[in-house]
């Protein structure tokens, strides 16, 4: 009677753990109308930040599933993972995970260079100590001679904006990059620091942390901490600088077509928003990032349709990644991309403010 006891007690066990097996192994579902992002402390948030508090994401019926504070330069294996559903990142970021296998595609145009000229409004700012010799391009090669080592320039992470562009800067000036800097990766709150600490010559920094370090500088009087721009983005890179998608894996859009396009939607709501209201944007941002006083925020593109003008924009980022010996002439075009199937969401008209 004992064992039989124990034998009917045993079949009961392997039925229970196979029965949790089964749930375990079960397809992992998405809520309906959420999607995954990854809301960080740093230049990228804006839209993020905005679209909750002004309940944009709610107004489109959008829940977003907040990965955590996942480092900028980290996002794009999230998003090849799976951890994340969408990434706004830059082109080269895209072709990379291209390269790599990952089957994703750009959805909406996020991030632009501003085409009114206002400086406190590009996508990125060089800066240097205010007593460097470093006052131009040609100033790099001269620092090397005089130096006997390369320029320390400080970028978020290789592989981005701020080393592609850097080099593209230089090439343009004639000077070939391999010869004259060396990155240093530090995220962008660290580099005013380690700028002024000497433990690099040149921080390149977006928004809203180049407000800051300048905002800092001007409000020293102390000689040491006083910095300068070098130079810009658009200087650096023209109109093609600062552009961005949103960029969302295949299966994802195959699977939520309907999510994608209201996140599409809410998230240039927010974008729209932030670049009519940018005082409040930046309001909203320094309180979500932990800074003390109003930050600067990027400036967004009014719309987010790829067109004539944003394919020449992308097949200057695919240039600047041939120069760098990154992709071969010809394995990328920019219709390799992204997808016009969310068109009807690229526009967004909010009510006056």
């Amino acid at each position: 009677m004992v064992n039989k006891k124990l034998g009917i007690i045993a079949i009961a066990v392997v039925v229970i753990i196979a029965v949790l097996a089964a749930v375990v192994l079960l397809p992992q579902t998405t809520e309906a109308g959420s999607i995954n992002g990854a809301i960080t402390k740093d230049c990228s948030g804006t839209p993020w930040f905005v679209g909750n508090e002004k309940g944009f994401f709610k107004k489109n019926n959008v829940t977003v599933v907040d990965k955590g504070d996942i480092p900028y330069a980290q996002q794009p294996a999230a998003l090849s993972s799976g951890e994340l559903n969408v990434y706004d990142g830059h082109p080269n970021a895209l072709i990379n995970l291209l390269k790599s296998g990952v089957k994703v595609k750009a959805v909406a145009v996020t991030g632009a260079e501003p085409i009114n000229g206002s400086i406190e409004e590009e996508h990125m700012h060089w800066l240097v100590k205010d007593d460097s010799p470093l006052k131009s391009a040609e100033d790099l090669q001269k620092f090397v001679k005089d130096n006997g080592r390369k320029v320390k320039i400080g970028v978020l992470a290789t592989g981005v904006c701020a080393d592609l562009e850097t080099n593209a800067w230089l090439r343009k000036n004639n000077i070939t990059p391999n010869d004259t800097v060396e990155y240093v990766t530090l995220p962008d709150n660290q580099q005013e620091q380690a700028l002024l600490q000497g433990d690099i010559d040149v921080a390149t920094l977006h928004p809203p942390f180049y407000a800051k370090a300048e905002k800092d500088s001007n409000d020293t009087n102390d000689s040491s901490k006083k910095l300068r721009i070098l130079t810009t983005s658009t200087e650096a890179f023209g109109p093609a600088a600062g552009l961005s998608f949103a960029v969302v894996d295949e299966k994802f859009i195959k699977e939520h077509p309907d999510v994608v396009k209201n996140f599409i939607k809410a998230f240039k709501e927010s974008n729209q928003w932030s670049n009519e209201n940018r005082q409040e944007a930046g309001e909203i941002t320094s309180k979500n990032i932990d800074l003390p006083y109003t930050a600067n925020v990027h400036w967004y593109s009014p719309s987010g349709k790829f067109d004539a003008e944003v394919d020449g924009y992308i097949q200057e980022w695919i240039d600047a990644m041939v120069a760098d010996g990154l992709i071969k002439e010809g394995e990328y075009e920019p219709k390799d991309l992204y997808t016009t199937e969310f068109k009807d969401a690229w526009d967004v008209n909010l009510p006056n403010q």
